[in-house]
């Protein structure tokens, strides 16, 4: 007989289709989750695991001709669960989070009002949650995200956050996250993976902390595609390619997983910083035959020409360079800088541009041979502010500090009022420097340095760190 109340209750059935859905396995999970939804059609808890599936699909796949579905499958799951009679925890904490993953579905396919409008009805559910169920552990998970995020927007866009009352807090958003990482609740390893990145995010010196709780967490759940992805993200983001390929050449792989091109997108940097161009070329043209998303088109094609370029293989270079302003959007900073790199229509210059990729690769030693080769004295203002930003950026890979300083510094100089992203960069880097050092009142002016560059192309990420960087004091 059908229970009349009290039905909604994260169990072992909703366990096992969550898990399924968290290794992109989303066929077997929604196999699961259903055989739970026969026999208790009003469990909120299993709703809201179930809508996993359609959420991850569209975040994974970016597929704009299957977003109306997917958008109306999770809006009719969320007048699902807000019919559910039972008015206990799991449905308020269900309500929250299918709102909040429809808002994320809507910002990522360019439905900014809409999705903002969910994120914020979201948000007000976690805040009541957390007034009225203090103890409900979950709930800390994406609120305490919310927070770090909310956080870390820039002071002139505040006002708007505190008209529409929402209030962030970096260090009250790291607390929750902590919480709901270290003690045992059903999204336990959800909050671990966005604790590491967030801890990285957040504070540099953090680095190995955060590299250290993917790395175990992929470790301990191995057949976990989405977990891996996010330790690749983390390794390839803080310059440690090998480890990064190594987790790439060992991910679990079959047709149980939902497809997921951007991971071929992501090892063809690593192999365009590792030298292997041939490789790089190969996935990024496997990912563009795959991938069904408007993102990272610019971002494939302008990697593309780069490989080919950096092979000699000057027509196909020729050929994806004039691609590159036709295809995609222009909305994430790879794209963005792709699209600015044509506008500039400058010829590179092939030692700076190895010794780019080689430092951004961690391939120290071999960028700072690049640099050795090439003279820029008579170079015009770029190839000198790239090439003294390059040897800060090596020197400092290379733990000598010294150097490092003054070829940040002497980017500074060289930049003078250009947009170029150089300098605001090394501004950054020379305030994350004087922190360890305990120079506080100098990493402070750096930081806030670094935010007062205007009109560059990593202009959103370079303000967001220097902003959480400061929140550190």
């Amino acid at each position: 007989m059908q229970p009349l109340f009290a039905s909604s209750v994260y169990n072992t059935a909703t366990l096992k289709a969550h898990q399924e859905y968290l290794k992109l396995k989303v066929t077997s999970g929604r196999q699961l989750v259903e055989q739970e939804l026969q026999v208790n059609p009003t469990n909120a808890a299993a709703l809201l695991i179930e809508n996993y599936g359609d959420f991850l699909t569209l975040c994974v796949q970016q597929d704009a001709s299957a977003y109306d579905a997917l958008i109306k499958r999770q809006e009719d799951r969320l007048y699902k669960i807000e019919k559910v009679k039972d008015n206990g925890i799991w449905k308020k904490y269900a309500q929250a989070e299918v709102k909040m993953q429809i808002g994320v579905s809507k910002l990522l396919f360019g439905n900014k009002l809409s999705a903002a409008w969910d994120i914020r009805q979201a948000y007000l559910h976690y805040t009541s949650i957390a007034k009225h169920h203090p103890d409900f552990i979950p709930n800390k998970k994406t609120l305490g995200m919310l927070q770090v995020l909310i956080g870390s927007v820039p002071d002139n866009y505040k006002w708007f956050l505190n008209i529409i009352g929402m209030k962030g807090s970096i260090k009250a958003g790291l607390a929750n996250l902590k919480a709901a990482a270290t003690k045992e609740n059903p999204f336990q390893a959800e909050a671990q993976i966005m604790y590491g990145l967030t801890l990285q995010l957040v504070d540099q010196e953090h680095e190995q902390q955060a590299i250290r709780i993917l790395e175990s967490i992929t470790n301990r759940h191995s057949d976990n595609l989405l977990f891996r992805f996010a330790a690749i993200h983390l390794l390839k983001k803080t310059k440690h390619s090998e480890k990064a390929l190594a987790l790439y050449t060992k991910r679990p792989q079959g047709i149980q997983y939902l497809s997921f091109p951007y991971l071929q997108h992501m090892a063809a940097d690593l192999y365009l910083y590792r030298g292997d161009f041939e490789e790089s070329a190969n996935l990024n043209l496997s990912f563009l035959n795959k991938h069904k998303g408007k993102h990272y088109l610019k971002a494939a094609h302008f990697k593309l020409y780069l490989a080919y370029f950096l092979s000699d293989h000057r027509p196909q270079a020729l050929w994806y360079y004039n691609k590159i302003a036709d295809v995609g959007l222009e909305e994430i900073e790879e794209d963005k800088y792709a699209a600015k790199y044509v506008l500039k229509n400058e010829s590179p210059i092939k030692p700076l541009l190895l010794a780019r990729l080689q430092s951004d690769g961690s391939y120290y030693k071999e960028a700072l041979k690049s640099l050795s080769s090439l003279d820029v004295s008579k170079a015009a203002l770029p190839a000198q502010a790239e090439y003294t930003y390059r040897m800060a950026r090596v020197f400092d890979g290379l733990k000598d500090t010294t150097q490092a300083v003054k070829f940040y510094k002497n980017t500074i100089s060289v930049s003078g009022n250009s947009n170029l992203y150089f300098a605001p960069n090394a501004a950054l880097q020379l305030g994350y420097i004087y922190r360890v050092q305990n120079q506080d009142t100098l990493a402070k002016a750096y930081f806030k340095k670094a935010m007062s560059y205007k009109d560059h192309e990593y202009k959103n990420s370079i303000d967001a760190k220097a902003k959480l960087a400061l929140s550190s004091f």
